[in-house]
């Protein structure tokens, strides 16, 4: 079982690309809301998940973000349109959110609970807010990484378009009142027939190349 799921996974990523042109085809709310369910266990410093995920599938809003995107219409030309955007709340107040969540699903209180809020806020309450900004927008790129997986296992394609204004986003996107900030797009959906990238031979780096072994 454990070779399969490797396997999976390998072809899951070989099959992938950055898509450069998607179908008409519409992704299913049932698949839709498998990636978004499988992207919420992502990885993230102390738990604490400071960003968002916008799920746009209105038409206008889209069209209205591909000038914030330099022209690039797969912004509009999808199923849905996924916005990462910095979660630039209180901090103090995401840790106590957090803590009172872990204590009721684990068994943690009193002086534990307390001594591991402490420890939190010593890492993040005194951030300013371009540090927060900068350690929220890594959250979510290890976020979208997992996204990108969980699309490709179900044969959804997505694009990482970091390409884009992001303060014209912020401001389509009305996000200033939500305290949030765009950091990276991301739309999905299935490639188009037409789209030639699909077809080319994937090129990284030889291990040997991209690896570096200390000690």
């Amino acid at each position: 079982m454990q070779i399969e799921s490797i396997t999976t996974l390998q072809t899951a990523l070989n099959w992938r690309y950055a898509v450069r042109r998607f179908s008409d085809s519409t992704v299913s709310e049932a698949k839709l809301t498998q990636i978004l369910k499988e992207t919420r266990l992502s990885p993230s410093a102390f738990g604490l998940q400071p960003y968002k995920l916008l799920v746009i599938s209105d038409e206008a809003i889209k069209n209205r973000l591909v000038d914030a995107s330099y022209g690039q219409d797969k912004i509009a030309k999808n199923s849905h349109l996924i916005v990462f955007v910095a979660d630039m709340s209180s901090t103090t107040k995401m840790v106590e959110k957090y803590a009172l969540r872990y204590s009721l699903h684990n068994d943690l209180m009193g002086k534990k609970l307390t001594a591991m809020k402490q420890t939190m806020l010593e890492a993040v309450a005194r951030m300013t807010t371009e540090e927060q900004f900068q350690w929220a927008s890594q959250q979510a790129y290890i976020a979208l990484g997992t996204l990108l997986v969980c699309a490709a296992s179900l044969h959804i394609d997505a694009c990482p378009v970091g390409g884009i204004n992001a303060s014209e986003y912020d401001k389509i996107l009305e996000l200033d009142k939500q305290n949030l900030r765009t950091v990276i797009a991301c739309p999905i959906g299935y490639r188009h027939p037409l789209d030639h990238a699909a077809y080319a031979n994937k090129v990284r780096k030889p291990l040997e190349e991209l690896v570096v072994r200390v000690g």
